[in-house]
């Protein structure tokens, strides 16, 4: 039940506060961000996860999806609709898109509704959305730099968690 009210309040938040006229411009970064959500999803399951979600809504098949094609995709109009030019604004724009993220994240964590393995834990959380939103950013400003910084930041997950994929 957990995952339904996060996907619903994400969808209707985006359609309340995202440029839903924009979103033909936000269309290959909503991508950028479902590919690598997928990639997650493959590699966890065809080697090991180091997160994992619990309490599906139907089964963990159906909850990804609805993350992956309708949550994720709300959550990049909502996240580039109204991202602000002035440096300040843009730092606590970030801070509150992670946090308010990392809250939702504790939230599953104290309720069961996410598993970690692996010494992934909040912490990894955080850094992971510390890097998330930006790149989000940067793939909407420069979709080729933010392709190569995120081989760099795949290379460092793997490698921490000692993933062995070669």
């Amino acid at each position: 039940m957990f995952h339904i009210v996060v996907i619903v309040v994400i969808i209707f938040s985006s359609l309340k506060w995202g440029s839903w006229n924009r979103w033909r411009e936000f269309l290959p970064t909503i991508y950028y961000f479902s590919f690598f959500n997928m990639f997650y999803q493959y590699i966890s399951y065809t080697m090991k996860a180091v997160w994992e979600l619990d309490g599906f809504f139907i089964n963990m098949f159906v909850t990804d999806s609805l993350y992956t094609m309708i949550a994720y995709p709300c959550l990049v109009v909502l996240f580039l609709s109204h991202y602000p030019e002035e440096i300040t604004m843009k730092i606590f724009y970030y801070f509150k898109y992670i946090g308010v993220a990392i809250l939702i994240e504790w939230a599953a964590w104290r309720m069961d509704s996410i598993e970690y393995f692996e010494g992934w834990n909040l912490w990894w959380t955080l850094l992971f959305y510390f890097i998330m939103f930006p790149m989000l950013r940067l793939h909407f400003k420069n979709p080729v730099r933010a392709l190569m910084v995120s081989v760099f930041v795949i290379a460092f997950l793997l490698i921490s968690f000692d993933y062995q994929i070669l």
